[in-house]
């Protein structure tokens, strides 16, 4: 059986980081609560997945999907 650490470690980052990104414009743009809802359920998810692996496993947050960087883009 794989450790939690494997298979964080086995996660592909970039794409998480274009696919939070793409979650978080729908977010943006809906005005259905029950569906905006369950998409920052989502978004959280993630955003626990991004503290564990900087905070438990020491991953630097450019490594993980931190988008704080990104307002120019």
């Amino acid at each position: 059986m794989r450790t939690a650490e494997e298979i964080v470690r086995g996660i592909d980052f970039p794409l998480l980081k274009e696919q939070k990104k793409a979650l978080l414009e729908v977010i943006e743009n809906t005005d259905d609560v029950p569906k905006l809802e369950k998409l920052e359920g989502i978004v959280n998810l993630l955003n626990e997945i991004q503290d564990y692996v900087v905070n438990i496993l020491g991953m630097d947050e450019n490594e993980v999907f931190d988008l704080t960087n990104d307002d120019e883009e």
